[in-house]
């Protein structure tokens, strides 16, 4: 047991009246110091064996042995602690407390992430036991700064062919765009015919009888809400999967991002056209007793997810060049300008004036809010593309088989859906369960 502990343990032994007894003394040997004497004079142990001449010498050269005379002054006594003093003591002592709470919060937290870090990649560990390739990344970005491949005379040919670009992607995004119309005008046909609602489908809209005593509000909110929601799985599968898979190159990557964008706008896009056309997909906020305010925040809402979607999208377009010229950060907003901007508007104009005299406001709407879309395209400063041209390096022409296929495309849409067509559809889900006791 050392001293300290002992000294303890002999306080804790201690009766009342032996430890007032230490304390009075202690205090009379702090404040009044009775029987303070001087010390006795200090002589140097010089040896058992010391030269007499030596220490004769010492003795005459007059060595001072004495104590320094600050022993003949009293000691000064301690300075009480004011209030002040007791603050500031319980200050810093209050500040040292936070400091020791913030450290081991700290701590924690750290150690709380470790132990999620941990418990995630043992999680992934064990898993990829079965499926090797879990959580593995598969996007490696383009370095389009060290890949130089043009002299002088290819990059004046790659500045003249840009509108090659542009014919090739309007003619996709004018296919792209009559599929996904017609897919959604299908939909909203066969969901109206669970109820035998009887339609015609034009080239420019889907005629129903809107003074029919089989409409109720919870059909009308079915059959308006089912073309959008069919457009928008249509839009998140073809974004997320079908664009990014390795085989998937050049024009068909093109045309599956076109086909996302549309579908994404049908959904987000035709929000906002039919809220402000009380059209088609605004019906459904209508129905839903949506006030004034609502409906505009919401489609606002719709805007800015679409222009999000808009955004990203712009290393999938970039990944559609198959040259490595026109990725680069002085050529890429040119090559978006005339792979995406130009195609969206020579497109919207072809199909607007395919519609003439009979187009409706709802689908003029949605063209013009696909540009919530297509504009923050050339705004992405950052976008790179995911795969490699090294291998792609072929000449740009003009895909005649993309100009002939939308030549029948569009004269079938205008021509076979000039006069309606008329679609009887009746079906019926029936499930039934009987159970009988033997």
């Amino acid at each position: 047991m050392s001293k300290g502990q002992k000294r303890k343990y002999d306080k804790k032994k201690r009766s009342g009246k032996i430890s007032l007894f230490f304390k009075i003394r202690k205090f009379l040997k702090e404040n009044i110091r009775i029987g303070k004497k001087k010390p006795k004079e200090y002589r140097p142990f010089l040896g058992h064996n010391v030269d007499p001449e030596k220490l004769k010498k010492i003795q005459e050269e007059g060595l001072d042995t004495r104590y320094p005379d600050y022993y003949e002054e009293e000691f000064p006594k301690k300075r009480k602690k004011t209030l002040s003093d007791k603050i500031k003591e319980h200050k810093r002592q209050r500040e040292r407390k936070i400091e020791r709470k913030r450290r081991k919060k700290h701590e924690n937290r750290i150690k709380r992430k470790q132990r999620r870090e941990y418990r995630k990649n043992s999680r992934i560990t064990f898993i990829r036991k079965f499926y090797p390739n879990y959580k593995k990344s598969k996007d490696s970005f383009f370095d389009t700064t060290a890949f130089n491949e043009e002299n002088p005379e290819e990059t004046k040919y790659h500045f003249q062919n840009y509108y090659k670009y542009t014919i090739n992607s309007t003619a996709i995004f004018i296919i792209s765009y009559l599929l996904v119309y017609i897919t959604y005008q299908l939909t909203v046909l066969i969901t109206a015919s669970r109820w035998k609602l009887d339609s015609v489908l034009f080239y420019y809209d889907l005629a129903f009888n809107d003074y029919s005593p089989l409409w109720t509000k919870y059909n009308i909110l079915l059959v308006t809400f089912s073309g959008p929601f069919l457009c928008l799985v249509i839009g998140f599968l073809f974004y997320r999967f079908f664009s990014v898979r390795p085989k998937v190159r050049g024009f068909l990557k093109l045309f599956f991002v076109w086909i996302a964008l549309h579908g994404f706008n049908f959904f987000f896009g035709a929000f906002a056209s039919g809220v402000a056309f009380s059209e088609g997909f605004g019906y459904v906020p209508e129905w839903l007793s949506f006030n004034v305010f609502w409906q505009i925040l919401t489609s606002l809402i719709s805007l800015f997810i679409l222009g999000i979607i808009g955004y990203y999208a712009a290393s999938r377009f970039l990944e559609t060049s198959n040259s490595a010229f026109r990725v680069r950060d002085e050529n890429k907003l040119k090559f978006l300008f005339f792979q995406v901007f130009l195609p969206w508007l020579f497109g919207a104009i072809i199909i607007f004036l395919v519609k003439i005299p009979n187009n409706m406001p709802y689908d003029t709407g949605n063209l013009i809010t696909l540009s919530f879309a297509v504009i923050p395209v050339l705004f992405n400063r950052y976008a790179k593309p995911k795969i490699s041209f090294e291998g792609d390096r072929k000449p740009t022409g003009i895909k005649w088989n993309f100009m002939a296929f939308l030549a029948i495309l569009i004269l079938a849409f205008r021509i076979g859906l000039n006069t309606g067509l008329h679609i009887s559809l009746y079906y019926k889900f029936i499930f039934s369960l009987e159970i009988n006791p033997i």
